[in-house]
């Protein structure tokens, strides 16, 4: 058995140039020229790429086995408490289970017309914007939309320090993209202390006050919480658990939202079709579950516009993909979204067709937005319903049109696939 083939680069830079721009299609492209395993070099980072249909199955069967995480998302952990993404095996499995309660749908219908009434307050406020930055735009309607949903604990006054700080972690704890060193700059600790102290005084608002009625948010569960022996976790588990709403979903519904509005603008036959179902009224979150052209929407961008193209671990005992040796210690990226752009399972993947059978892929492992296996997204599934309803919403109250209809889209991957800062849209009202 022999290591994977290193995939061409350039000296010094390696792969870090292609993967710094569209990295889902950088892991497609090179999975067509070298198969299901390879060896990428980005900087100081060297990873074992492994992709395909096989490559998800081994990490749903597998990974639990011979993977670890905690040198991938250990950062979260130490720098705020996220202890989940770090665990393994029955401490995982309980540690996601408590956090499931205060991230699920049920939590956002029973504060559904606060948030409804946040976010259309949020797009009054857009109308008339002629170069509205799409991506800033939606991270702080994402973030007011969690703080209602998940603890009805408002973080707007916070809100740029929790996004560069946040931003900054990832990019030095994943991404690779700055030195260690960075985490202690005095900006970055006064930032870090201010947002583990607005988690701590909304826990202990809350204890202070506890809900007498109404659905048990994130809050409540992190106040309530004990490990799998029965034992009250620490403090900084419970502000990382307060927090985790927010670390895990402003980005990822911001980039989504953006994605969806450029794939709206891109494919003005979708944009009619979703249209009109957004128009039947009333928009109730029952109704959510009715609106197949939404839906489809959302499902048909996070495909062509996953944001986890891959799953980043660590091995901890070696193991045998297709035909090569992986060895403990080397660092692994699961490229879980290469299926999505090949035609065995979607079918001219390059169309943008809101009709896939998108349920039967995913029970296949070969539709993984939000990774596969034990480390999925817990947040994925209220991300899917609030991104309906946003763009319901928004397609009722507003017209979006290109502020820079020649500009074409440049995707970046750091913190995360998105758009970037040149995507603007021009906003007026219906």
């Amino acid at each position: 058995m022999t290591l994977p083939p290193a995939a061409p680069g350039i000296p010094v830079l390696g792969n870090a140039l292609r993967m710094m721009g569209d990295v889902q299609q950088f892991f497609v492209d090179t999975y067509r020229e070298m198969g299901p395993a390879y060896r990428v070099r980005a900087l100081n980072q060297a990873f074992v790429i492994l992709a395909g249909e096989r490559a998800n199955r081994f990490l749903l069967e597998h990974g639990d086995e011979v993977f670890s995480s905690e040198e991938s998302f250990g950062g979260l952990n130490r720098e705020f408490g996220m202890r989940v993404h770090v665990l393994r095996g029955r401490p995982h499995r309980h540690l996601r289970k408590v956090l499931a309660g205060g991230l699920s749908r049920d939590l956002l219908a029973a504060r559904w017309d606060e948030v409804v009434a946040e976010t259309e307050r949020t797009f009054d406020e857009w109308r008339g914007e002629k170069a509205l930055p799409v991506v800033d735009s939606f991270q702080r309607l994402a973030a007011a939309q969690l703080s209602i949903a998940l603890t009805g604990a408002s973080s707007a006054g916070r809100f740029e320090t929790l996004r560069k700080a946040f931003e900054l972690v990832l990019d030095v704890t994943i991404a690779g993209k700055w030195p260690s060193a960075t985490l202690k700059w005095p900006a970055y600790r006064r930032a870090r202390a201010e947002i583990l102290d607005f988690a701590r005084a909304a826990l202990e608002e809350r204890q202070a006050f506890p809900r007498t009625e109404g659905r048990r948010d994130l809050l409540d569960q992190a106040l309530d919480a004990v490990d799998e022996n029965g034992e009250p976790y620490p403090m900084e588990v419970r502000a990382g658990m307060a927090l985790q709403g927010y670390f895990a979903g402003i980005n990822t519904l911001a980039y989504l939202y953006s994605f969806m509005l450029h794939a709206l603008l891109r494919n003005p036959e979708v944009a009619a079709r979703v249209t009109a179902e957004a128009d039947e009224a009333p928009l109730t979150f029952e109704r959510l579950r009715a609106m197949p052209a939404a839906q489809g929407l959302t499902l048909e961008t996070l495909r062509v516009y996953p944001p986890a193209p891959g799953s980043a671990r660590t091995v901890v005992e070696d193991f045998d993909f297709e035909g090569y040796r992986i060895e403990q210690g080397r660092r692994v990226l699961v490229a879980t979204s290469v299926p999505h752009q090949l035609p065995e399972h979607f079918p001219d993947p390059g169309r943008f067709d809101i009709g896939r059978d998108f349920a039967t892929a995913r029970k296949a492992s070969v539709y993984a937005p939000f990774s596969v296996g034990s480390h999925t997204c817990l947040g994925a599934g209220m991300t899917e319903v609030l991104s309906v309803a946003t763009m319901a919403m928004l397609l009722r109250r507003l017209t979006i049109t290109p502020a820079h209809p020649d500009r074409p889209l440049r995707i970046t991957a750091t913190p995360g696939p998105n758009p970037g800062k040149r995507f603007q849209v021009r906003v007026g009202g219906r």
